[in-house]
């Protein structure tokens, strides 16, 4: 028995996303844009961008570090209790069960 497509809709070939875009031939040396400068001048470049970044960075008052300081130390200190809990509690079920 041989079952037929379905009448309505679109077929698969009208789905198909449209091609991609033709690849430059020529290997590595295709990839270089021409016009960006040398090495050194795309360098200075960044690191200009880099400290213009580091300039927009709004660093933590003194208090507001000490505090996330104490919570993060609270809260490894909990779940490194929890996970050692959980292991000797887990260990001690293992060797009851098995021997």
């Amino acid at each position: 028995m041989a079952t037929e497509a379905p009448t309505g809709g679109t077929s698969t070939d009208e789905r198909e996303s449209p091609p991609a875009p033709p690849t430059q031939a020529g290997g590595r040396g295709a990839r270089r844009r021409t016009g960006r400068g040398s090495l050194l001048s795309r360098i200075r470049r960044y690191v200009r961008e880099v400290v213009g970044e580091l300039r927009k960075v709004i660093y933590p008052s003194r208090n507001e570090l000490v505090t996330y300081v104490i919570v993060v130390l609270v809260f490894v200190t909990f779940m490194t209790a929890l996970v050692s809990g959980l292991d000797y509690g887990l260990t001690k079920a293992v060797l009851a069960l098995f021997g």
